[in-house]
């Protein structure tokens, strides 16, 4: 491996700006010095005390105040079972001002118990990220993530299960701020996992300033997990049961404890069923071989494939920490979660082949079959220690160790049977062991202070990660499995990458507001495998830039720019092979290289609200997943990726609230995006094979929220994906609509919701593929998308005051790229 240089982790100088607006901002603290997260802040008018506008803070106590005019007021603060507090009475020039913070004094008298009743917005769109709030929705009931990821602005999912935002396919999954390090089949997997119950919301951040790694050319898509907000004990209980083809059932139970000084809490949930779903293929492929039955064949022979699939999730998840607030600055924490998934895959097919010139004469027929043994067991381990005092000093020490131990073993028979079924021809049987372990440690480094009349933020970020996989194939002679050593393969991958950043944040009058960061990174990988060796080292600069305006108290613009990077996943860069059947199959490639992306939006606001985002974006060296047929077998197709082209990417993004009457409102989300890409498809059979082509495509999302009498809740949600572009599949459209109903239980402890999935059938994929030279394919399929799901949660303890502190960990670039068989 080439040498480590470990980049100094020191503030590097930048040039680039993103987005904020004139206003009133500070923190809130409570008697301890802690900050006071989800407290409720409200500006008043100092004449005759009357209400101008309230907010409520972050998690880190923090709270903005936009689009306020000059005047003469003063804050209120409350967080019930901490108290209450006022700042004295101030003068506002209608620019940026930064209040001292405000410290929570406990009131004498408290109330036993005050029982609050608010609903967030299904969507809320704000400066830097879209959020899709879960948590309340009757129509999540029953839902997992990847599921919920199909509904929400701007993303789509495809027939593999791979995840796109806004015609961009590089997307980085976090969950709490923490990377996940899996990609593909292992990354749905871990999806399917996570149930809809335990989600709070998903935020969508299409421009990540310089803090955050470089990865990922959509953006980042973070999903919040819930967490117990009460000082004593507290937590919930649910349970649930889905019916679709069969019937599935899961359960999720979490606990919290928080006093002054201390905070422990922990979760498990728990999922068993099977899922099912169906692929269709009909190929045209070029070939110059001769029949299953021993005659020549034709240059161009017909596959038409039926296939049956379906997982057994055993899915178990946990996650337990501890914070222990040391005084009111110091506070150190551990954070443990993994999972435990047992989860087999069976497949069966058969596929009639033919002569393409007598399509209706088929001459055999391919039976094939495959059971998996999967068993994957992920552990995580985070050490946290944070600083912050009342000057705006802070600093964020991470430290992570993930390990991931991924078991696969495949019994893949292939039996070759006349037209009729009623002999079989030949037969083909394989099997193969390939176990993957994945180890990835971090350290991060995050500092912010006031500086210059802004505030500056500093870190840095060191990774190591070894990935080993081995890929045993074995041909069953007689019953007996012989090691196929041309085939069989193993690699062992280690890959450092060493990251600095410096962000500075500033107003300038009253108009102008800019953020400004630059971020380095060094990566060096070496991978070893049975015939190759492939290694590679490479330093790059990733600006972040944002500039906001304010036209007047209620209008302004939003600009944001960011350069990144995404890397291949782990497994992609493995050479393996792993089958559907003889002929169809899914292939790594170890020659890939990173693409870049160059990324701009503008955003009109109103209100601080940006309702129209437009965006451009140029990624170079697009690597993306491709039908190729196989040289040495010409009846065979197998997916890969390759680096293929340059692609070009403008979005038109409307969001828009929609109430109706005081017990009827929603919210309705469209994206347009118009991609243009230029590949080279060329073969030594078809040379100067260049595709030079530009398509349109949008989705939609919509949600109704209704009130019934009696304590009743109905749901309408809706989703839509045009016809667009999966790869090198040209996709059709898919769309589905669901309907809820919910209903208040137990003295408003518990809830019920019904769920009826997919009611018109409508969320199936099709397409076909373009661009392989040789080879025509039509494409369908369907997941268990129509379900009734019946949900009951049940939520016990104390209801006040705060959360299980919510952090990030090191392990945010890493966890995205461990990739599934």
């Amino acid at each position: 491996m080439k040498s480590k240089n470990i980049l100094p982790l020191v503030a590097v100088l930048f040039t680039s700006f993103t987005l904020s607006a004139q206003k009133i901002a500070g923190t809130v603290v409570e008697a301890n010095g802690q900050s006071a997260g989800f407290a409720t802040v409200t500006l008043h008018k100092s004449a005759d005390s009357s209400l101008v506008k309230g907010t409520i803070t972050g998690e880190d106590g923090a709270y903005e105040l936009l689009g306020v005019g000059a005047g003469r007021y003063f804050l209120k603060t409350n967080l019930i079972g901490s108290g209450t507090a006022s700042s004295p009475v101030f003068d506002y020039d209608g620019g940026n001002k930064t209040m001292d913070p405000i410290s929570l004094q406990a009131a004498e008298n408290q109330l036993a118990e005050v029982s609050v009743v608010a609903r967030k917005p299904p969507v809320e769109v704000k400066a830097d990220k879209t959020i899709l709030n879960v948590d309340g929705t009757v129509n999540s009931t029953g839902l997992n993530a990847l599921e919920l990821l199909r509904k929400a602005p701007g993303v789509t999912v495809d027939n593999n299960e791979n995840l796109n935002v806004r015609g961009k396919n590089a997307v980085k999954v976090m969950i709490d701020g923490r990377d996940v390090p899996l990609d593909g089949k292992e990354l749905a997997a871990l999806l399917k996992g996570t149930q809809a119950s335990d989600i709070a919301n998903i935020e969508i951040i299409s421009n990540p300033s310089a803090k955050y790694d470089a990865a990922g050319n959509a953006g980042i898509i973070n999903i919040r997990m819930k967490k117990n907000k009460a000082l004593g004990t507290n937590g919930n209980l649910g349970l649930e049961g889905i019916y679709g083809e069969t019937f599935k059932a899961g359960g999720n139970v979490s606990l919290n404890h928080r006093s002054k000084n201390f905070n422990a809490f922990g979760s498990f949930n728990a999922h068993h069923g099977d899922w099912h779903n169906t692929q269709n293929f009909h190929r045209e492929q070029y070939q110059d071989d001769v029949r299953a039955d021993g005659q020549p064949g034709e240059d161009w022979r017909v596959f038409d494939q039926k296939n049956k699939e379906y997982s057994e999730n055993r899915y178990k998840g946990y996650r337990a920490g501890v914070d222990w607030f040391v005084n009111s600055k110091n506070t150190v924490g551990v954070l443990v979660n993994g999972s435990f998934n047992p989860g087999d895959w069976h497949s069966s097919s058969t596929a009639s082949i033919s002569d393409l010139h007598s399509i209706n004469r088929i001459d055999s027929l391919l039976v094939a079959s495959n059971d998996v043994a999967n068993d994957r067991n992920d552990l995580n381990i985070n050490l946290n220690y944070r600083f912050t005092d009342t000057l705006g000093h802070t600093l964020n020490i991470d430290l992570d160790k993930g390990s991931y131990r991924i078991r696969g073993a495949s019994f893949q028979p292939n039996y070759y049977r006349s037209a009729d079924n009623s002999e079989t021809l030949r037969e083909a049987i394989y099997r193969n062991n390939t176990p993957t372990d994945i180890d990835i440690m971090t350290a991060r480094v995050d500092y912010e202070q006031k500086l210059w009349k802004g505030n500056l933020g500093l870190g840095g970020k060191i990774s190591d990660v070894e990935t080993f996989n081995t890929f045993d194939f074995f041909n069953v002679q007689d019953g007996v499995p012989v090691k196929n050593e041309s085939q069989s393969n193993s690699v062992d991958y280690k890959e450092r990458t060493n990251a600095a950043y410096v962000n500075y944040n500033r107003a300038f009058g009253k108009k102008w507001n800019i953020q400004a960061g630059l971020r380095l990174e060094n990566t060096d990988y070496e991978g070893i495998g049975k015939d190759s060796v492939f290694t590679n080292n490479y330093t790059e600069l990733f600006p972040s830039a944002a500039v906001t305006y304010s036209i007047n108290q209620k209008l302004g613009l939003n600009a944001t720019y960011s350069r990144r990077i995404d890397r291949p996943s782990y497994q992609d860069l493995n050479p393996f092979e792993n089958k559907l059947d003889e002929l169809t199959y899914q292939k790594g490639n170890p020659m890939l290289l990173p693409q870049f992306t160059n990324s701009i939006e503008v955003s009109p606001t109103f209100n601080g609200f940006p309702v129209l985002t437009i965006g451009y974006s140029h990624t170079n060296d697009v690597f993306t997943q491709i039908l190729k047929r196989d040289v040495r077998d010409t009846r065979a197709t197998f997916i890969t990726q390759e680096n293929l082209a340059d692609q070009e990417n403008w979005t038109l993004t409307l969001n828009a609230p929609t109430p109706i009457t005081k017990w009827w409102d929603g919210f309705v989300s469209l994206t347009g995006f118009r991609s243009h890409f230029r590949a080279d498809f060329s073969t030594p059979e078809t040379p100067n094979f260049i595709v030079d082509q530009a398509f349109n495509a949008f989705n939609a999302y919509a949600e109704q929220n209704i009130k019934l009498p009696k304590g009743f809740g109905l749901q309408i949600s809706g989703w839509y994906n045009s016809r667009s572009f999966w790869g090198t599949l040209r996709s059709k459209p898919q769309g589905a609509m669901d309907i809820g109903l919910k209903k208040k239980v137990l003295n408003d402890k518990g809830e019920l919701r019904l769920r009826v999935g997919d009611v018109l059938g409508t969320a199936g994929w099709g397409g076909e593929n373009l661009f392989t030279p040789g080879l025509k394919m039509t494409a369908q399929g369907n997941w268990e998308s129509q379900t009734v799901t019946l949900n009951f949660s049940y939520r016990f303890g104390s209801n006040d005051v705060k959360d299980a502190r919510q952090r990030k960990t090191g392990l945010e670039d890493e966890k995205n790229r461990v990739k599934g068989k």
